[in-house]
């Protein structure tokens, strides 16, 4: 195909888009000065060769360039196992058929057949057949006689995992009858071998998908019973650790690059310190098991600022799909507001909600509009895209633990995201809702605007 490819390259150059005349196909620069301004890529004096006839010259060079990519791709490249068995069929096409009626008894070891049947069908199912044709011969306990009915025998059976024609060549090169090499016989019976241990894998990991896709389906008709609280705490850590983790990783790469404004540094410099709090603050939940795994979460009281929050959050979400263009609407007199509440806990809900929409928005132009209202005590923050939103059916799902709407190779995570933010809006007094009917996906979180702690809880701050 490389010597094909070059050749038609080089005749369409040198002869069939010159024969529409200068200047039509090809400029009239490419005739006098050569392609891309080299003087030896001229299509009618290619490497500086002038004087010949057109017609010559395009043959000339196009068969010269097509035998000599031919010989090089040949060299460079690695023939397969069918390449090779038919390499030697065709080379030696002269020398005669050999074919399951011309067998000659004794020109076989039977060592070297059963090496190559183990190879080719396993070692149990190779001894199994070499025994049972002892055993019609006579001689059990030691290996049969490689005789023309057992030689089409051996070939039968290892054409079923084969082929007919590379069982055939097999067999010839072991008689005798072929000049494929031992060394050359023994690749193409590991090649084969590897590609059926290889198959048996494939059909192992697919039965494996079945049942998983199975276990799934059951796991989703009975979610809340198959939720044990342990294995939900420690996925449910491992994703709120991942956050924290990969804004750090990421704002240091930034600041690592240079070149930044004085603010910018310091901006993102705050940011991996709070990042950093809050991941030691969750590393030290995890100490705590008994106390999450009750829902008496410890949390860091204080007042905070939701704009804040809300420019922290949208900050750190930005590098969730960053090549992404997103429009964030705000109305920032109604986020003038101060929260008594876990400021870290708060942000978290906002960084997986943003992120959620940067993932999932399908819009052409997707935007985000952040929406606050302050009532009665309690504030509720909205998060309404411009997407499709979620379909009816699965609206009853997102917030429970390993729900996944889509792929989760292509999405990421663990599906425990919405889990957790509805874990933390409940320690903080608060809840978060999917709202219906608003176009995209919306939710809505509603908090308390002082969180006193209950009976028994504990906090900090």
């Amino acid at each position: 195909m490389l010597g094909l490819i070059t050749g038609f390259a080089v005749w369409s150059f040198t002869s069939f888009l010159p024969s529409f005349g200068t200047g039509a196909a090809l400029p009239e620069a490419v005739f006098t000065h050569g392609l891309f301004g080299l003087s030896w890529l001229r299509p009618q004096a290619l490497f500086g060769i002038e004087g010949l006839d057109p017609l010559l010259h395009a043959m000339f060079w196009s068969l010269v360039l097509n035998a000599t990519m031919l010989c090089l791709g040949s060299l460079l490249s690695f023939p397969g196992p069918v390449e090779r068995l038919q390499g030697a069929a065709f080379v030696n096409v002269f020398e005669g058929e050999v074919g399951p009626q011309r067998w000659a008894r004794g020109q076989a070891e039977p060592e070297a057949l059963l090496t190559m049947a183990q190879r080719i069908l396993g070692e149990d199912a190779a001894l199994a057949l070499f025994q049972a044709a002892a055993r019609d011969q006579g001689r059990d306990g030691f290996l049969p006689d490689p005789t023309p009915g057992f030689l089409d025998a051996l070939e039968a059976r290892l054409a079923g995992s084969v082929g007919a024609a590379t069982a055939h060549a097999m067999l010839s090169q072991l008689v005798g009858r072929a000049t494929v090499t031992v060394d050359d016989l023994m690749a193409v019976a590991s090649e084969s071998a590897h590609i059926l241990e290889y198959s048996a894998q494939l059909e192992a990991r697919e039965a494996e998908l079945t049942r998983t896709a199975g276990a799934l389906r059951e796991a989703n008709a009975k979610l809340m019973q198959l939720s044990i609280q342990k294995d939900a705490f420690l996925s449910q850590i491992s994703h709120e650790l991942r956050t924290p983790m990969a804004s750090v990783s990421a704002f240091s790469e930034i600041l690592t690059e240079g070149d930044l404004p004085p603010e910018k540094v310091t901006r993102f410099g705050r940011i991996i310190h709070d990042e950093a709090k809050r991941l030691t603050r969750l590393l030290d939940d995890l100490l705590d098991l008994s106390v999450l795994e009750n829902g008496a979460v410890q949390l860091n009281l204080g007042l905070a600022s939701l704009q804040g929050m809300l420019d922290t959050a949208l900050t750190v979400a930005q590098q969730t799909r960053p090549e992404r263009s997103f429009l964030i609407l705000r109305d920032l007199a109604n986020e003038a507001i101060h929260l008594r509440t876990d400021a870290d806990r708060l942000t978290q809900v906002f960084i997986n909600l943003i992120s959620n929409a940067r993932k999932y928005c399908d819009a052409a132009t997707p935007e985000l509009r952040i929406a606050v209202r302050q009532r009665a005590g309690r504030v509720t923050i909205d998060f309404i895209d411009n997407g499709k939103g979620i379909p009816k059916e699965s609206q009853s799902l997102i917030f429970e633990k390993f729900a996944r709407l889509t792929d989760a190779n292509r999405a990421g995570g663990a599906g425990l995201g919405l889990a957790i933010c509805r874990e933390i809006m409940t320690n903080l007094g608060g809840s978060v809702a999917y709202l219906p009917g608003k176009g995209g996906a919306a939710f809505r979180l509603t908090v308390p605007l002082r969180l006193e702690l209950r009976a028994g809880e504990t906090g900090r701050g």
